[in-house]
């Protein structure tokens, strides 16, 4: 097979060239390293996608956010005796609200990325994930409310003036139905055309956030907020709502899609007036059950239309059972450097006064860049046949660009508030690289999860079989004729070895046709390294 020439080879040499410790893939990678075969060099084997909440995934740890968000997120999780994954990305979900309002990032000529995160955290119940996500969204809602209070005497003023001169057009509409003369009909129809045109606009306060919304109703938040929302939850429902709670079970996912990368959607109200987003931006902090995740790969749309590989998914394990129910709470000029970061945040001045989507431009330096492309192309390897992205390309297309946003939103947490430093550094790029590395770990891990749970059953019988009967190697027909009982027909049979193979257990490899007669059944190759604990 011949070598792939590299799109970018300009940017590579000038990579290669920067210095001999730097030739290598970005620090993190580690993570996703594939399993060799010894017995056969040549054979690599994707990692590893165990069943259950058992398997050995990394931890997020909090010293990889930068500024006030590093030491709030590892007090946080302290103070609550939850795992630092889940105030890591809670927190990471609410700065990264706060940037997208200003700033995108340019990865490389004429490729922007926004900066909203889309970000899911796995947990049972138990695990004080309500009161980790109130702390993370505490300051959203009071710079809401301080807000509001700002405005609210304008409010007042605006809408008695606007109650009056509504009374003032009722009045002349009602003597305009009551005038025969014509032209005196038509004097009155201009003075209720000045009327309404003088009617003031009323300021709705600002709402950055949501639990709860229709995909209308979303809609109409997104078109008064500047485009910008978040959906910021310990549960959910956002993918009941995208399943179709609200349209009579019909999926409605449009919304949802165009509002992760900022792409322009109408949305209609009925006998309202519709909605033009020109470039809205979602961000999304939710951390539901476990049990959530099983099955969302068979609801309509949600992975054939990329939903689901948009996601960056955490499951980290849960320490109940093992908390002393007496821990130090946060000191407070933590929680106060976290409040006034975030405030900051939301209080940059825009990029244009007359034009709020006019962005910030965020531009990697030339060593960011460049560490940036030595990833991409590292996830572009992992597409190939074994590798560790073969069976998630949907979510794997997307890494390159989420692991750009989590950069930018590093960047705005380091230099809150700031306008006047915009590239992004080496070392911010790195630390969001093993943001992303760990991110990615627990994302496969999870896209397995999403697989129908009786298939996965099923799986697990047929990887149970296999052990306990120490088969290395055994044809798909020998398998099922010893497992007729459990598989009645092929068809039963072949979506459980499916997920084995999708989760890297087993190789299912097809056999050359000699002669006539029917064709050779293909041969289930067995993970070598799963013999180490089951000799």
């Amino acid at each position: 097979m011949n070598t792939p020439i590299s799109p970018f080879p300009d940017e590579i040499d000038e990579y290669m060239q920067l210095s001999d410790e730097r030739h290598r893939a970005p620090q993190g990678y580690g993570l996703l390293e594939t399993y060799s075969d010894t017995s056969h060099p040549q054979q690599k084997w994707p990692i590893l996608i165990p069943f259950g909440s058992g398997a050995d995934l990394p931890p997020l740890p909090s010293e990889l956010l930068p500024g006030f968000a590093g030491p709030f997120s590892q007090e946080l999780a302290i103070e609550t005796e939850t795992p630092s994954g889940l105030a890591v990305s809670l927190t990471l979900a609410a700065c990264s609200l706060a940037a997208a309002r200003r700033f995108r990032v340019e990865v490389k000529h004429s490729y922007f990325e926004p900066l909203n995160l889309w970000i899911l955290v796995a947990l049972p119940p138990g695990n004080r994930k309500s009161a980790v996500q109130a702390a993370t969204a505490k300051p959203l809602t009071e710079w809401q409310s301080e807000r509001a209070a700002a405005m609210s005497v304008d409010i007042t003023r605006l809408t008695s003036e606007a109650k009056s001169i509504q009374a003032l057009v009722n009045q002349k509409r009602t003597e305009m139905v009551k005038e025969k003369d014509r032209d005196r009909q038509m004097d009155l129809i201009d003075e209720i055309t000045k009327l309404e045109a003088s009617m003031p606009e009323i300021p709705r306060p600002p709402l950055l956030w949501t639990s709860d919304a229709t995909p209308e109703r979303l809609g109409t938040l997104l078109g008064d907020n500047e485009e910008r929302m978040a959906w910021l939850s310990s549960e959910g429902g956002v993918f009941d709502m995208l399943a179709g709670r609200y349209s009579g079970g019909i999926p409605n996912l449009d919304l949802l899609l165009k509002a992760h990368s900022g792409d322009a959607e109408r949305v209609e109200r009925g006998t309202r007036p519709p909605v033009d987003l020109q470039h809205p931006l979602l961000t999304i902090g939710i951390s539901p059950q476990p049990s959530l995740l099983e099955g969302l790969a068979a609801k309509p749309g949600f992975r054939g239309r990329g939903l689901l590989g948009r996601f960056l998914y955490l499951l980290p394990e849960s320490p109940l059972g093992y908390r002393s129910l007496d821990t130090l709470p946060m000191s407070e000029s933590t929680r106060a450097a976290y409040d006034r970061g975030i405030r900051d945040m939301l209080d940059t001045y825009p990029a244009d006064e007359e034009n709020f989507r006019v962005m910030y431009t965020l531009r990697l330096s030339r060593e960011a860049r460049a560490e940036w492309l030595a990833f991409a192309h590292h996830i572009e390897r992992q597409f190939r046949p074994g590798g560790s992205l073969e069976l998630v390309t949907d979510w794997g297309g997307k890494a390159p660009g989420a692991a750009a946003r989590i950069a930018g939103v590093l960047h705005c947490i380091q230099y809150v508030g700031r306008t006047d430093v915009l590239e992004i550094s080496l070392d911010t790029m790195q630390s969001a690289l093993e943001i992303m590395a760990v991110f990615m770990r627990h994302s496969i891990h999870a896209m397995g999860v999403m697989g129908n749970d009786k298939q996965i059953a099923a799986a697990q019988v047929v990887l149970q079989w296999l052990l306990r009967n120490q088969h290395r190697k055994i044809t798909q027909r020998d398998m099922f004729n010893a497992l007729r009982g459990r598989f009645p027909k092929m068809d039963q049979l072949t979506p459980a070895l499916e997920i084995l193979s999708e989760r890297g257990y087993i190789r299912i490899q097809e056999q050359e046709r000699h002669g006539a007669g029917r064709p050779p059944s293909p041969l289930i190759i067995v993970r070598p390294d799963l013999w180490e604990d089951h000799p």
